[in-house]
């Protein structure tokens, strides 16, 4: 009896498993091209550390702002203010103090041939001794007046009782003026009177007016006192602190 042969069968489990194997490996090939990619299970990117915060984005650019204009200093120009290069050149020509009623003319004059300044006679006239300063320039202006002419008393003769701070106007040739205030006003004897100090044309701007006041010498041919009235320019007149005495003390005092 012959035996029957077993190699067909086993040809055909080879050709199954080797079917079966390529069937596989292409399954598992379609999986890996497939598969998204993560890249937590790369051996690589295990090995970067990951921060622990997220990287912050760039800040916007900030916008452009306008610089602030500078203040308008709303402050008014001080028109009071003294002008320290101001010359002034016009010849005094008129005398007023309201306080006094007093609206005179202003005659120049000059020193007799001993120095004293010089008065023009009359009552109504006011003399301004030309070698002193022009009222309103650096120095002294001084101006004198006579208290009565001819038994008439003129308006400067209550000088005296003037008040700190009254007014005293200079109107000049050109028409321009200016006005004084009243800072201090002295009596004087005459024979203790500081002349030197009183007829100092130097220093700073200043108005001085003196005139006699009673009683007369008959001896002497004139007044026993001089009235000394000090005025300085409206705009840098202070008020001073304490008041100024009207009446100084007597050297025996």
């Amino acid at each position: 009896m012959r035996r029957r042969s077993t190699r067909l069968p086993v040809a055909i489990f080879v050709v199954l498993c080797t079917f079966v194997a390529l069937l596989v490996t292409g399954i598992v090939l379609a999986n890996n091209v497939l598969a998204p990619y993560d890249p937590h299970d790369s051996d690589e990117m295990s090995q970067i550390p990951v921060p622990l915060t997220p990287t912050p984005s760039p800040s916007p650019a900030p916008e452009p702002t306008l610089e602030p204009e500078p203040p308008v200093d709303a402050a008014l120009p001080d028109f009071f203010a003294p002008d320290e290069e101001r010359q002034i050149t016009e010849i005094p020509a008129r005398m007023r103090i309201p306080a006094l009623s007093l609206d005179y003319g202003i005659k120049s004059m000059g020193a007799d041939e001993y120095g004293t300044m010089q008065v023009a006679p009359g009552i109504e006239v006011v003399s301004w001794f030309d070698r002193s300063a022009i009222p309103g320039n650096e120095g002294n202006a001084i101006f004198g007046a006579h208290n009565s002419w001819s038994g008439v008393r003129s308006k400067v003769y209550k000088l005296d009782e003037l008040e700190i701070g009254d007014e005293l106007e200079i109107e000049y040739e050109d028409g321009t003026c200016l006005v004084f205030l009243l800072e201090s006003v002295f009596v004087y004897e005459l024979r203790t009177a500081p002349a030197q100090l009183i007829m100092d044309t130097e220093g700073e701007a200043r108005l001085t007016l003196i005139t006699c006041k009673a009683p007369f010498n008959t001896v002497t041919g004139t007044s026993d006192n001089r009235i000394v009235a000090i005025f300085k320019e409206e705009s840098v007149f202070v008020y001073p602190d304490p008041p100024v005495m009207k009446f100084p003390p007597k050297e025996n005092e």
